[in-house]
């Protein structure tokens, strides 16, 4: 378990009951593989690795990025949630799709996140940017 005094787990201890923090072992995975599909170049998607990527720009429209989500992103799935390599949790999609502005607004810090079950990355800026896309497989 992660120490509990991170103050990410405080921020978020409101939502403790849909989420679980992953260990460091499991975090370390997390981070790294995002690496893979973060941009070196901008703040976004890699397009060298990620394939299919959309794009919106919502401002201080929540709701239309909630929408935007919603039609993006599979409801029965697990995502994992990077914001660095020692602050990753695991929810469903549709909880993070309903409450992502309660999840990444207050700190304001960019993330990204992942499925376990299919190939969607989704890259959170925090001016008010969502890139959400396929992890091209390579073997």
């Amino acid at each position: 378990m992660m120490n509990t005094t991170h103050w990410r787990i405080q921020e978020l201890e409101h939502h403790s009951a849909n989420i679980a923090w992953l260990n460091a072992e499991s975090a370390r995975r997390a981070y790294d593989l995002v690496g893979l599909h973060d941009s070196k170049t901008h703040l976004g998607l890699n397009v060298n690795t990620v394939g299919s990527i959309e794009r919106i720009e919502f401002g201080n429209d929540a709701a239309i990025a909630t929408k935007w989500l919603r039609a993006r992103v599979p409801e029965i799935q697990q995502v994992v949630v990077v914001f660095g390599e020692n602050d990753c949790f695991l929810c469903s999609s549709e909880f993070l799709v309903e409450n992502w502005s309660d999840i990444f607004v207050p700190s304001r810090d960019d993330a990204m996140v992942y499925s376990n079950d299919t190939p969607l990355i989704l890259f959170y800026c925090h001016e008010n940017e969502f890139e959400v896309g396929q992890r091209i497989v390579s073997d």
